[in-house]
């Protein structure tokens, strides 16, 4: 009898250590996360939403059709599997099975086409319309959504996996008011007005997006976003256990990231890239030569590690990197480099230097990091005989203002910075396509090639891309600098783990623990 018992107490010690074992290797069962924001969402309805901030939340609640990897692949979202006809004019989603919104309802093609339908109509005001490119007609065939466009319309994959493209539950708008009901990792439970949104784990959560580690609920049980507009309150709150991450300054990430008790993300996936570009149109701007001497002298990675605290990466291509067909080892070997020396020789073969600068406007947008960035590079330039005048406009008005400078063909010659963000490079075709964002097109040759590329997929688009950028580069028409640019720092406590930042600066807690 003793020794059975010996034998069974032996079994029970062998059972709670591998057990204690197994625990210590698990995230926490259950935990609630608080979140500070400097600004309230202004909707959660994604299809009429129009802030970062707003889609920040929105992108929690809802899903996409399709999801991307780091690499700007495309993968599996709400679909399955995917087809494009050879056309490029029609595409067939398979919706997975056993997707459920949140009030229980499946979610099924006839769903998907309900919510694309919607997103389409006129009524609904979407500010993101024109993304979603020229679908003409869809229609359900079994399990399988299919859409029709007019026309080829290459951007379309990878539109269909950024936050302005979640698919809403038809729940949502089963009543005169919209209703946040989507199929994503997190339930909407609660909103008070520039005060908190509350949000729970979504139990029935079968993960899909190459980002997340996590294959089903997130491990945090509640998520609370609460706005604290003040930046001191923000970071009192953090230091003080109030709140676990908060939206800090660039010169508060700097200290938090110096200090062991706190950890500071980057959107690295953003999308976003800074450019410095020039009024072409004015001499001497309009010799490739010069406009390439004024980019050897850009010292970027003093950009990079003073005016961004080193919480920015230099980039080489027109676009950011870790999009379709972005190949920063390709594009360095198309633009400039920083050579101060090969760029004085450049200024003295066009007749400036020392004693005779070219005199410029450095027209730039007051944000935090570009600032400190623009005071760098006027010394750059001056260093090779360029003197810079910096005149600093806020953001609205900066870029009203560019678009009556860039239409000039004469007068003051400018160097200008800007920057653009989105998950797929056809951005190129908002910015320089004629007329151009701000005025800033070029030509028919390259109005020609961005509208190849948007008829095109695969390599063939890839290699469309590729020839518009390195057109771009070899002309200097564009300065590659920085990515991200501007804005969409988190923090957190170090007992924090797990969070990232996906494209669009989206906010993915699925992998979140907190100890």
């Amino acid at each position: 009898m003793r020794s059975r018992l010996r034998k069974t107490a032996l079994r029970t010690s062998a059972l709670m250590l591998s057990l204690g074992a197994l625990l210590t290797t698990l995230p926490a069962l259950s935990a609630d996360l608080t979140i500070a924001r400097s600004v309230d969402a202004d909707g959660l309805d994604p299809q009429k939403a129009s802030t970062t901030q707003s889609l920040q939340v929105t992108n929690l609640i809802f899903d996409t059709l399709l999801t991307m990897d780091k690499d700007g692949s495309v993968h599996p979202g709400l679909a399955s599997e995917w087809s494009m006809s050879d056309n490029g004019k029609s595409y067939s989603f398979t919706i997975r099975d056993g997707v459920k919104c949140h009030d229980g309802s499946v979610f099924d093609a006839a769903a998907a086409k309900a919510s694309v339908d919607r997103a389409l109509d006129p009524a609904t005001v979407n500010p993101n319309l024109s993304s979603w490119g020229p679908i003409s007609g869809t229609s359900v065939d079994g399990k399988a959504l299919k859409l029709t466009l007019s026309e080829p319309y290459g951007p379309f994959a990878s539109f269909l996996t950024s936050i302005q493209a979640a698919f809403i539950c038809p729940g949502s708008v089963a009543g005169s008011e919209f209703k946040p009901i989507g199929t994503g990792p997190f339930k909407f439970a609660s909103w008070t007005r520039n005060d908190s949104i509350k949000l729970e784990a979504n139990t029935d959560y079968a993960n899909v997006n190459p980002l997340v580690k996590n294959p089903g609920k997130p491990h945090i049980d509640t998520l609370m976003l609460k706005v604290i507009p003040e930046a001191v309150a923000r970071m009192a709150a953090l230091r003080s256990g109030e709140v676990d991450m908060v939206e800090p300054s660039l010169e508060e990430a700097a200290d938090l990231k110096a200090d062991s008790n706190f950890k500071v993300y980057s959107a690295e996936l953003s999308g976003q890239q800074m450019l410095a570009a020039f009024t072409w149109k004015i001499k001497p701007l309009d010799n490739p030569d010069i406009r390439k001497a004024i980019g050897m002298a850009m010292n970027r990675d003093a950009y990079a590690s003073i005016a961004f605290e080193g919480l920015v990466n230099t980039s080489n291509c027109p676009v950011a990197p870790n999009l379709f067909a972005t190949d920063e080892a390709l594009c360095a070997t198309w633009g400039v480099t920083y050579d101060p020396e090969a760029a004085k020789a450049l200024m003295a073969k066009a007749g400036y230097g020392p004693d005779k600068p070219l005199k410029v406007k450095l027209l730039v947008h007051k944000l935090p990091g570009w600032d400190a960035m623009h005071q760098i590079m006027q010394q750059d330039l001056a260093a090779i005989g360029v003197e810079a005048e910096i005149e600093t406009r806020e953001v609205a008005a900066f870029f009203d203002h560019m678009k009556g400078v860039n239409e000039k063909t004469d007068g003051e010659p400018a160097v200008w910075t800007m920057g653009m963000s989105g998950v797929d490079p056809d951005y190129l075709y908002f910015l320089w396509k004629q007329p151009g964002f701000v005025n800033m097109g070029l030509n028919a040759d390259v109005d020609a090639m961005l509208e190849e590329q948007r008829k095109l997929s695969g390599d063939a688009r890839a290699a469309k891309i590729h020839e518009i950028q390195k057109y771009l580069m070899e002309n200097a028409y564009a300065i590659p600098l920085l990515s991200p640019g501007w804005g969409w720092l988190m923090a957190s406590t170090s007992k924090v783990d797990g969070f990232t930042m996906g494209f669009s600066a989206s906010l993915i807690f699925n992998d979140v623990t907190k100890s």
